[in-house]
């Protein structure tokens, strides 16, 4: 974390000292169950939690600065002590200093959204970088209004790229969070059906992922991917706002992109992708799963390109590309099945895009799927999971369980497509659930496990006895 002084944090936002004792500090901090020795505590508000009420903690954690937006009890017994920094907006102030630090930097900034594949796509295009450049990437999804800053302030200002994550569930997100970031370069990488509850329509939700691109300033790179019907409209919409610009694009499709890439083979362990990129021929091996990573692969491709690496080093780098957990992560078990892990994100368009891809596969034994609840879906949840539950009875499963509180809608998809096969079905997870996975899967059978993350589907992987799963993975 960046450190940073008194005087510094006064001249970025506007703080009123109500204490002063150190005036150096190693870093920020927010969480008081970590060590904060040396660091400035930032008292959060959220609408779960008031950070304001663990300001001793903080300072037992060895906190030696607060910064506040209202006095309180805590505050007068600890002037004197600690320095205490108070502002209008604890969060606004957070935001203010992430700009700061981005503008220490003398990298580029490299912002990604996108409904499917963003954290993805930002680990690859990190991974890809870093082949030939120095590179800074939050670990996780820090891509909200105080994880963007946090990304930011942890920068160190002699990388020559950082790669920021930016996700969204209301409109006016994304432009504030380019704002804070003030980014180099930016890509929305698709397009889908993720927050249809807060959105209502794919329309909406284009028209807040395309913020990322009317809030960036004119120096701005504008990468845009031509594959998928909202982005590409955004493209075309995007020529005619910003002539002054950049543009950039890539597409499976059209060989004119800037990166123009296509599988040429796929299995369990990886995919053979060909084409061209800034011009050049050429073509790797990459050791991902699943056709709707050529989508993230080619996006960071373009990221690569736009930061300065030459065609042969983006085609040199694309083999360092891997997934992480709980995203087409590939789980062998004990008992020689395999599992395609895949329960980080999951929305309507993720789920036929994993199904799609299954169908492909040739197996020697069993196809198992593994379900669950799809959050954020609103009005339309009901109606999105019983076509979950049809397209996964028309998938060739030999067996399927579900868990998730629209189990009684995915049942009636099933039915309405005649699968006969053994299901297990569940509005709330059982341990005999898991159990029943272990017992049913064996030597050449393939799993695949995905829902919303707060379904926790991992629960299900744990009692097949993985020989490599971890979040460390």
């Amino acid at each position: 974390m960046r450190a940073i002084d008194v005087q510094t944090i006064e001249k970025v936002t506007g703080a009123q000292i109500i204490s002063s004792k150190a005036i150096d500090f190693k870093g920020i901090g927010t969480d008081t169950r970590a060590d904060l020795s040396g660091q400035l505590f930032i008292s959060l508000k959220g609408e779960a939690f008031d950070a304001h009420s663990f300001l001793d903690k903080a300072a037992a954690q060895g906190a030696t600065g607060l910064l506040v937006h209202e006095e309180n009890e805590q505050t007068r017994k600890l002037a004197g002590q600690v320095t205490i920094l108070k502002v209008p907006d604890t969060l606004k102030a957070l935001q203010q200093l992430g700009t700061w630090a981005r503008r220490q930097s003398h990298g580029k900034i490299v912002a990604i959204t996108g409904s499917n594949g963003k954290t993805t796509t930002k680990e690859f295009t990190a991974a890809l970088i870093a082949s030939a450049k120095t590179v800074h990437v939050n670990k996780g999804s820090f891509n909200n209004h105080w994880g963007v800053p946090f990304t930011l302030l942890q920068l160190d200002p002699a990388k020559e790229v950082a790669v920021v994550e930016m996700g969204m569930n209301h409109a006016g997100e994304l432009t504030e969070l380019v704002h804070i970031a003030e980014p180099d370069v930016v890509v929305c990488t698709m397009v889908g059906r993720a927050h249809v509850e807060f959105f209502g329509t794919i329309e909406k939700i284009a028209e807040a992922k395309e913020e990322i691109y009317n809030a960036a300033s004119e120096k701005t790179v504008r990468i845009y991917n031509l594959d998928n019907e909202q982005t590409h409209n955004m493209y075309v919409r995007g020529k005619e706002k910003f002539p002054h610009s950049k543009i950039m694009t890539f597409s499976s499709e059209d060989p004119k992109a800037d990166v123009h890439l296509m599988i040429s083979s796929m299995n369990m362990n990886e995919i053979f992708i060909k084409g061209m990129i800034g011009g050049v021929e050429g073509q790797a091996r990459v050791q991902v799963f699943g056709a709707q990573n050529l989508t993230n692969l080619m996006a960071a491709a373009a990221l690569g390109l736009s930061v300065g690496m030459t065609p042969n080093q983006v085609w040199a780098g694309l083999p360092e590309c891997k997934t992480n957990w709980g995203r087409n992560q590939l789980v062998h078990l004990k008992s020689g099945a395999q599992m395609i892990f895949d329960a980080y994100n999951a929305n309507p368009d993720s789920m036929k895009a994993l199904i799609d891809n299954v169908k492909l596969l040739s197996v020697p034994g069993k196809k198992v799927g593994v379900f669950g609840q799809m959050r954020e879906m609103g009005s339309a949840s009901a109606n999105l999971h019983q076509e979950l539950g049809e397209r996964v009875g028309a998938a060739g499963f030999d067996k399927v369980y579900f868990i998730g509180d629209d189990a009684e809608a995915f049942t009636q998809g099933l039915k309405k497509v005649g699968y006969g096969k053994p299901a297990m079905i569940q509005k709330d997870f059982t341990d005999d659930a898991g159990k029943d996975l272990a017992l049913t899967l064996a030597n050449g059978d393939i799993a695949v496990v995905k829902a919303s993350r707060g379904t926790k589907l991992e629960r299900f992987v744990f009692p097949c006895d993985p020989l490599d799963f971890s979040e460390k993975s």
